[in-house]
């Protein structure tokens, strides 16, 4: 975590603007396929405000949601964060990025599966989605993976 990441967190909350958010991140080695991968998911968090890193809110808002869908095998924070973005448009509150403290994010997937792999695996998760397979896909990736 970032030195800062508290008081970020504070200043975002006490604006009342914000119903939830997120710190970003940054990688914890760099090449040009994390880059590039990096850059993909930029246009989907600038235009959903769902990001990644030290994820917040306040407690009263994370037990009205029900919190984390355990059950779920993939996507529980995605989830997570759109159902606190619908309790807070209701109050007018949005989803916000607590600025200056990125989370320091473990490349141990690209490690393991190689550097340019997010490529391939958006398409295998959308096949195997297709199929109504999604749970053997996410087994595979997250769960058993070949260590």
């Amino acid at each position: 975590m970032h030195p800062q990441t508290f008081a970020a967190i504070d200043q975002a909350l006490a604006s009342g603007r914000c119903v939830a958010g997120a710190t970003g991140v940054t990688m914890e080695r760099w090449s040009v396929g994390m880059a590039l991968t990096y850059a993909c998911m930029l246009p989907s968090i600038w235009l959903t405000g769902m990001d990644t890193g030290v994820v917040f809110c306040r407690r009263a808002d994370f037990e009205a949601i029900g919190g984390y869908d355990e059950s779920r095998l993939l996507a529980e924070d995605v989830m997570f964060l759109l159902s606190l973005r619908r309790l807070g448009r209701g109050r007018g509150q949005k989803l916000v990025r607590a600025r200056g403290a990125k989370a320091v994010t473990s490349t141990r997937k690209f490690d393991e599966f190689g550097d340019w792999h997010f490529f391939g695996l958006m398409w295998q998760g959308l096949r195997h989605q297709l199929k109504g397979d999604l749970g053997s896909f996410a087994d595979r990736y997250w769960y058993k993976p070949r260590r």
